[in-house]
């Protein structure tokens, strides 16, 4: 039986992890950031995308080259979400890291079944290419995260589980882990009729090829990326990240969940990218390489 978790965000010590051998994190010194909006072609798209950077203080006098994360919005958000709602450069202020927010409508960073827009491949593809292109992040799988909040948490562990040669991590909060089940998209009644032509007809090739569920439970434990789960008490979508969690444990991929109050909020979601930053520059620094 799966067995839920209360863990403190400050405290950082959820029972419902698997990671053997796991190091301890790396201190950093201090860095500020500052932020730095930016915008690609993109092929997969046909249209140009703007996407916002946080760079550390003091990288236009540094050679030094940065990991870097990948942070995605949710359903009726936007790319400049995490920057003007959320603590996120004071919660960054003591890493290395250089942090990339791109714009993903409400696509669910998905390849739509209609054709109409292919995220998927803007972001690993397009994104990932430009940003290795225009700034100093290191150019390899164990430098590079991906994370996300509701409709961004699907995305983010969607994505690195179809992609596991290019994420070392993928971190999820209030992932709404049910969007390929028909009956999902009632909850959203004025996306209904486009989640339709997104994610195509039930039991279609889409909603099988992005399906979380069978994502975990296909993949390999041995190359699959590190994965965090978080999901508030009170929050709606608690059940699928359960089921979830249920899936990493049962399949012995590397994971770590934190179950605690909160609801589907930025409060939580502030709280949340506090807790997911110090387990990915874990991730990082325990890589042999």
């Amino acid at each position: 039986m799966l067995r839920v978790i209360f863990a403190a965000w400050i405290a950082l010590a959820p029972a419902l992890s698997h990671r053997p051998g796991q190091a301890h994190a790396q201190s950093h010194a201090p860095v500020q950031h500052t932020f730095h909006d930016d915008a690609l072609q993109s092929t997969a798209l046909g249209r140009v995308v703007t996407y916002r950077v946080l760079l550390p203080e003091g990288y236009d006098r540094t050679a030094k080259r940065f990991p870097v994360l990948y942070l995605l919005h949710g359903l009726d958000g936007h790319y400049d979400d995490w920057s003007t709602r959320t603590e996120l450069a004071e919660r960054v202020r003591r890493l290395p890291l250089i942090v990339v927010m791109p714009e993903g409508g409400d696509s669910w960073y998905t390849n739509a079944a209609d054709g109409s827009g292919r995220f998927e491949d803007y972001i690993v593809d397009d994104l990932v290419h430009d940003v290795e292109t225009k700034y100093r992040v290191i150019r390899a799988r164990y430098a590079r995260a991906i994370a996300g909040l509701s409709m961004g948490g699907y995305g983010a562990v969607k994505i690195a589980l179809k992609h596991p040669a290019l994420f070392q991590a993928a971190g999820s909060l209030s992932g709404a882990f049910d969007a390929t089940d028909p009956p999902f998209a009632a909850s959203f009644p004025s996306h209904t009729d486009e989640m339709g032509r997104i994610f195509g007809a039930p039991g279609g090739d889409t909603r099988r090829e992005n399906d979380v569920f069978l994502l975990a439970e296909r993949a390999n434990p041995a190359t699959a990326p590190a994965i965090y789960v978080g999901c508030g008490e009170s929050d709606r979508f608690l059940a699928s990240n359960r089921r979830l969690v249920e899936i990493l444990q049962r399949r012995g991929l590397a994971y770590e969940y934190h179950e605690t109050p909160g609801g589907h909020t930025w409060d939580y979601w502030d709280r949340g990218i506090a807790a997911v930053l110090p387990w990915m520059m874990r991730e990082f620094s325990t890589v042999d390489r």
